[in-house]
């Protein structure tokens, strides 16, 4: 998946990959919980970091899905968005993770509301 979304002017933004970039931490955070005794203090603190790894991809997400749907209600007057069968498309074994690492429907949800707020539709 090279493109997050692609405009009607053909101006592409590109897919960023957060979880992909964030896996090699999160999978070792992951092994330190799965090794820790459960209910000890350390299990506690492991937990948190694994937390706080999984909220840094989100976050990230969040703020690319923010910054498009800015640039997409600020330029254009009529906004429409391609209905995807993202559940079939994510049969699909070697690209499951990168579509749903690609968040379209956060996408779709904010700019519906800051295009709400713009009083465009």
């Amino acid at each position: 998946m090279k493109h997050f979304a692609v405009t009607s002017d053909n101006e592409s933004f590109p897919a960023m990959h957060f979880l992909e970039k964030g896996l090699r931490k999160i999978k070792r955070l992951q092994r330190m919980v799965s090794r820790r005794k459960k209910g000890s203090n350390r299990r506690r603190k492991a937990v948190a970091l694994l937390a706080k790894a999984h909220e840094r991809v989100a976050n990230q997400r969040k703020d690319l899905a923010h910054q498009i749907s800015r640039s997409l209600v600020d330029r254009y007057d009529l906004i429409v968005f391609e209905k995807l069968n993202v559940k079939g498309m994510v049969k699909n074994r070697p690209l499951a993770k990168k579509i749903t690492d690609a968040a379209w429907r956060q996408l779709i949800d904010f700019t519906t509301y800051k295009a709400e707020w713009a009083v465009r539709k």
